[in-house]
């Protein structure tokens, strides 16, 4: 009765790891068009943090980073 059970608990493994294998293989086609890409940017992109080459002198800045950085440590 154990062979038994451990037979069929090793093809259930072996069912759950076969079929992972060969996800994604299908091929679903839908009436569905897909969207149109985003148009191209042209320009600069601003993410709002300024570089430190626009500030002037930012040894300071970072500076102040680090020790900020490092007060949770103390």
């Amino acid at each position: 009765m154990k062979s038994y059970r451990n037979a069929i608990a090793a093809l259930v493994l072996a069912f759950v790891f076969s079929t992972s294998a060969f996800a994604g293989d299908g091929i679903i086609h839908t009436d569905r068009t897909p969207p149109p890409p985003p148009p191209p940017t042209n320009g600069i992109m601003w993410t709002g943090i300024a570089s430190p080459a626009s500030e002037g002198d930012a040894l300071p800045e970072i500076a102040l980073t680090l020790l900020q950085a490092l007060i949770p440590l103390l």
